[in-house]
């Protein structure tokens, strides 16, 4: 009879152990949460959470973001119309002026990536792109032409390419993106996370749409006109987050 009881208290003892090895096991596991459009047929969704918020490190040279900015505040001056999907979310003309405007004035006024991050969660919504199984990765390929071809032209002797906004395309910093996807013009910020670029991270505008690419999860960077562009661009291929910034 205490032999059967010893068998029994091991039999049940090992059950035991197994039950706990498996709830441990239940409750570490989280799954990642997908990303939601916050309107119907648009790319991206509005992150809730601070603690998914990135830090905004720019890594690219500021004169070249600044006339980036300039060329989208421009176009959303002269801009007639603008989607709806946009609109019905804040995403007006209005409000990326002012969205421009402000990111501007903080940029430039910012004394560290800490501060300027800081400035930026506190006055802006932050929406950030689906990507790939609406999980927030998205590949980033790079895009150039050669000085002689139907998309440039010669202006006040520069080599030009002009954008979907009608504005010239700024080199790292002018994004080209499937249309109707994001907002048109608009600011935006990329993390690289693979590649000879990871760990990069640089704000981007909006200023280009591509036929080709269909959904949210790729993104083209303008990497210039000329042959070592064209290089640079047939060897740019990564991936990351992509993000869009609209002020509260």
């Amino acid at each position: 009879m205490l032999q059967n009881n010893n068998t029994t208290y091991r039999l049940l003892s090992v059950a035991l152990l197994v039950m706990i090895f498996q709830a441990g096991c239940t409750t570490t596991t989280v799954k990642q949460t997908s990303l939601l459009p916050t309107e119907t047929g648009t790319g991206f969704a509005e992150i809730t959470d601070s603690n998914q918020i990135p830090g905004f490190r720019d890594d690219y040279g500021r004169i070249e973001l600044l006339y980036a900015v300039d060329n989208s505040r421009e176009y959303f001056k002269k801009v007639k119309s603008y989607p709806d999907t946009f609109k019905s979310i804040g995403f007006t003309p209005e409000k990326q002026i002012d969205t421009l405007n402000l990111f501007r004035d903080g940029y430039v006024s910012s004394k560290s990536p800490q501060e300027l991050s800081e400035f930026i969660a506190k006055n802006f919504r932050i929406f950030q792109a689906n990507g790939k199984g609406s999980e927030g990765t998205v590949q980033f390929t790079g895009y150039g032409f050669a000085v002689f071809s139907d998309n440039v032209k010669r202006k006040w002797d520069h080599t030009v390419y002009n954008t979907a906004i009608g504005f010239p395309a700024t080199q790292m910093r002018s994004i080209a993106t499937g249309e109707g996807l994001f907002p048109l013009g608009g600011l935006a910020f990329a993390v690289i996370e693979t590649g000879e670029q990871k760990g990069k991270s640089f704000f981007v505008l909006g200023h280009d749409t591509k036929s080709t690419i269909k959904t949210a999860a790729k993104a083209d960077v303008f990497l210039g006109i000329g042959k070592e562009a064209l290089h640079k661009a047939e060897n740019f291929n990564t991936s990351g987050k992509l993000y869009y910034l609209l002020k509260r």
